[in-house]
């Protein structure tokens, strides 16, 4: 993507201005201009209208940069996510054309360096300046990311009890939890059971306790029984 720009003055709240501030675009000196950083975009002006004014969402990096490989002094660093094409340039109709005829011959990006030219404690100024009014213009790609993952936060938040259960389960095996859930919610009938085969001298005793809905206590043999199946379940 190409962009044929020229200075515009900013039409919102100027955060900071600074003269003499060089600009040096995709390794080209424009020279010295006056820098402006508005609330909605990021111009410098060399003389009436030449210069560039940049939107804050076309630019996907600003950064403090020290490293002489990038320029001898101290500079801001900043990554335009489009190729900017200055006035003066060749036309923009040979670019695209060669661009047409071979793609990876000029990236679709700039790089931006401001260096200012009599006082570098500036520096610091101008990129918080910047950090600040780019917050103020989000990227609308990361709203809606943001939106999409909001989705599933909220189908989590409105879903109701029912539609899933979740539950602890004891020593972490789930196998031996609902088994001894299982078990002692029979339990009342295991007794029954042995209390039926016990060797109960009359029917009659049995009976009694059946009607009146009592279990009987089981002798030491069954006892020990129960405990070695809780054993193993246990586990």
């Amino acid at each position: 993507m190409v962009i044929i720009n020229s200075f515009r003055h900013p039409e919102s709240n100027i955060r900071y201005e600074q003269r003499n501030v060089r600009a040096i675009l995709d390794k080209k000196d424009l020279g010295l201009g006056t820098l402006f950083i508005s609330e909605s975009t990021l111009g410098w002006q060399q003389k009436d209208d030449i210069g560039f004014s940049i939107g804050y969402q076309d630019i996907s990096l600003h950064a403090i940069s020290k490293d002489t490989n990038v320029y001898p002094r101290e500079c801001l660093y900043i990554i335009i996510d489009s190729h900017i094409h200055m006035p003066g340039d060749s036309s923009p109709q040979n670019i695209e054309s060669s661009e047409d005829s071979d793609v990876e011959s000029e990236p679709d990006l700039s790089e931006l360096l401001l260096v200012p030219e009599e006082n570098a404690a500036t520096i610091p100024a101008i990129y918080e300046a910047l950090k600040v009014c780019q917050e103020l213009n989000p990227d609308p790609n990361d709203i809606d990311d943001e939106e999409d993952d909001n989705l599933y936060v909220d189908a989590e938040d409105e879903m109701d009890e029912g539609d899933y259960e979740v539950r602890e389960r004891g020593g972490g095996d789930a196998v031996r939890h609902d088994a001894c859930e299982a078990l002692s919610k029979q339990f009342p009938d295991i007794i029954k059971a042995l209390n039926h085969n016990a060797s109960d001298p009359t029917e009659k005793s049995a009976t009694k306790s059946k009607a009146r809905g009592l279990v009987q206590k089981p002798n030491k043999f069954e006892t020990a029984i129960l405990a070695k199946l809780w054993t193993f379940i246990l586990a």
